[in-house]
């Protein structure tokens, strides 16, 4: 029994996720149970979980968590029927990707230094300009999280991502508790509508005030570097 062609042009570290799904009773999983028990890094799962999204063996949903389509569950299959026959030196031969240029980029999200329980307030998450050559356009996403305030459900802003700074403006609201946490998760778009990759991200926890006269009027701005793939 020979491979089916289209798992053979998957990378072995595809192959490897695949096998992962095929594991689980409801082939459903969050990308950090993904990258833990695969042995991925976070760049290296964000190219694989791309290539397997765009190719349509896997479904993105809410909050990072990933779900094996159809096609996805028929390849599990194809897969084990295949090495169940094959001597283990068969397994695998894959066509090498093709490479792909990686540049980081600095997220940056900027909040008052101190927020008010129950007063709304604005977060600006953007980007500094490009510190080399850059694209001149790439999709990107960039989920909001709010934990200890409102609103509850994540936001999304859509960045036409070019060399330049570029910045989206987010309205929270903490409540009662001494620190708000906001999570920015990005992600990249490709030309296919499944085609989403997890370009990186951070959280940060920022001071609650209980009263607006105890809280300072300062900016903070907090960074982190993301993988952009061109």
């Amino acid at each position: 029994m020979d491979l089916p062609f289209h798992l053979r042009a998957l990378p072995p570290e595809a192959l490897d996720v695949l096998r992962f799904f095929g594991g689980l009773e409801e082939s459903v999983a969050h990308a950090t149970h993904i990258m833990n028990e695969v042995g991925l890094s976070e760049r290296a799962f964000g190219k694989v979980v791309r290539r397997l999204v765009t190719k349509g063996y896997l479904q993105m949903g809410g909050d990072q968590v990933y779900r094996l389509t159809d096609f996805g569950a028929s390849s599990v299959q194809e897969l084990a029927a295949y090495e169940e026959e094959a001597p283990p030196a068969a397994v695998v031969s894959a066509v090498p990707m093709v490479a792909e240029r990686q540049i980081f980029r600095r997220l940056v999200l900027v909040t008052p230094g101190e927020l008010v329980a129950g007063s709304p307030a604005e977060v600006q998450v953007g980007f500094n300009r490009a510190a080399g050559d850059f694209p001149p356009s790439v999709e990107i996403v960039v989920r909001l999280s709010v934990v200890n305030g409102e609103p509850v459900r994540p936001q999304e802003k859509a960045y036409n991502l070019t060399g330049a700074t570029t910045y989206e403006t987010f309205a929270v609201t903490p409540g009662r508790f001494t620190r708000l946490r906001l999570r920015a998760q990005v992600y990249q778009l490709g030309p296919n509508p499944d085609d989403i990759a997890v370009a990186g991200g951070m959280y940060v926890d920022v001071p609650v005030a209980a009263r607006a006269a105890a809280a300072g009027n300062e900016l903070v701005a907090y960074g982190a570097d993301v993988l952009i793939t061109a």
